[in-house]
């Protein structure tokens, strides 16, 4: 506290009562809004984004609060890097995806638990895991052995869930127990944000990006037939095919390019039922 009080000093000293009063009222919008925005009602958030895609150009119309619903295996990519956020345009090349989905240690690891009937300790993610915590470069889940073999039960209770449940959606799982959502939610700054997400490429492609790498592919290996996404970003060129088949009055404005999407999951709900 000692210190925010001499950095506020010296603003005011150095530039003056007005500056240091707005860059005080940023610091502490900025606190208010991390400190609230978890607990705001879905439809609030729907409604911010909503007036923010109006503000920014470098917002999609499509609002990231309300997900996509889409069959797991259309998701073939992962894409750690890149651009992130909720509802973004990017243009640029970096739709470039780091690897095929299935060929990623997590979903390899849980594919020999599950589908092959391997103890953890046999799997790729075990032994991965278990060498960084040696190295002393742990995962920062999983700091201890005993750590990682809790982590490793929360994924096998994830799995037993999905499996007996179904598929839920984190708007469905919010309302029936907040506090545990809102525990869980460690990458969005609101639970109903915390679907698997996804960042689109210019071609259309989904690659996964950000949460639920463990609920993508458990829905994977439990054949779910849709599941609801997050995107956190689009590509600038999907973007205007979005916006060629949104803003078209018939079927013959679109380009063939436009019409070979009119049946994409990120689309499907902007082209009339006459269209297709």
């Amino acid at each position: 506290m000692t210190g925010l009080v001499r950095k506020g000093y010296e603003t005011v000293r150095n530039e003056g009562l007005r500056s240091a009063v707005r860059k005080t009222w940023t610091v502490l919008a900025g606190t208010l809004v991390d400190v609230i925005f978890p607990y705001l009602p879905a439809l609030a958030v729907e409604y911010y984004f909503d007036v923010k895609s109006v503000c920014s150009s470098r917002m999609s119309d499509a609002n990231p609060a309300r997900p996509v619903w889409v069959d797991p295996d259309r998701i073939a990519y992962y894409h750690g890097t890149g651009p992130s956020g909720f509802g973004r345009v990017v243009g640029g090349d970096w739709d470039d995806p780091e690897c095929r989905f299935d060929d990623h240690v997590v979903h390899r690891s849980l594919r020999q638990r599950y589908d092959e009937g391997r103890d953890w300790s046999e799997t790729e993610l075990y032994d991965r895991y278990a060498d960084r915590i040696d190295a002393g470069d742990p995962y920062w889940r999983c700091r201890t052995i005993e750590e990682l073999e809790a982590y490793l039960e929360s994924i096998d209770d994830l799995y037993e869930t999905i499996s007996e449940n179904g598929y839920e959606s984190q708007r469905a799982l919010l309302s029936k127990n907040p506090d545990s959502v809102r525990r869980q939610n460690t990458d969005a700054p609101h639970p109903v944000l915390q679907e698997i997400g996804v960042n689109v490429y210019r071609d259309g492609t989904m690659a996964k990006k950000g949460a639920g790498f463990h609920r993508l592919s458990i829905a994977k290996l439990l054949g779910v037939e849709r599941v609801p996404v997050t995107v956190r970003v689009r590509h600038a060129e999907w973007q205007s095919i979005r916006d060629e088949i949104t803003d078209a009055e018939s079927i013959q404005q679109l380009s063939p390019t436009a019409r070979d999407h009119l049946h994409h999951p990120d689309v499907d709900a902007h082209a009339p039922d006459s269209w297709t």
